[in-house]
């Protein structure tokens, strides 16, 4: 189902400059026909001026679904018990791989207040639907708070599908584990 949501999102990106250049026409036409006293030309313009807005609030609407959509599905790979996660020790510390999840478990919607995610470590997931990785970086203003990114559906690091607040995850800086050695 997240598939067909994205290739909708893909195909309505694609018509993006379309539409703007539709926009900047219909602005041109509601400017010219002010001279030329106009109305039906000038209502064409605006309409076409609109449309814009009415395209990229769907796109909007659109991408916050497909996120929400993501977002719902790697909970419940996550909840099956035959999920197993594979993390490196000298990343994530003595957390082990249950705990993790449980933790992964609680991901949602948290705004994002002038930050970024900082450290990300890779965690591998094994699922009955397929292998995929998760990315988790700790935000640089709040050290309970964890960004979460996957490659599953496509998706890149840009694309964050949600956070997490917990105080039991510890991701080590690799300069701290180098020394460890």
């Amino acid at each position: 189902m997240v598939e067909n949501f994205q290739y909708i999102d893909s195909l309505l990106y694609s018509i993006l400059p379309f539409s703007l250049g539709a926009a900047f026409i219909g602005l041109i036409l509601s400017l010219v026909t002010r001279v030329l006293k106009n109305d039906t030309v000038r209502i064409i313009g605006i309409a076409l001026f609109i449309q814009c807005f009415a395209f990229v609030i769907i796109l909007i609407v659109l991408q916050s679904f497909i996120i929400k959509e993501i977002r719902s599905n790697i909970k419940g790979i996550l909840a099956d018990h035959e999920t197993k996660l594979f993390i490196n020790s000298d990343d994530f510390g003595s957390i082990p791989p249950k705990k993790l999840k449980k933790e992964l478990l609680k991901l949602t919607d948290i705004s994002t207040n002038h930050s970024h995610p900082e450290n990300i470590k890779t965690i591998q997931v094994t699922a009955t639907s397929g292998d995929f990785n998760l990315f988790i970086g700790k935000d640089s203003n709040d050290p309970k708070e964890f960004w979460i990114f996957t490659d599953k559906y496509g998706l890149d690091m840009e694309t964050e599908i949600g956070k997490i607040k917990t105080s039991r995850i510890k991701l080590e800086n690799p300069m701290k584990s180098m020394k460890k050695r």
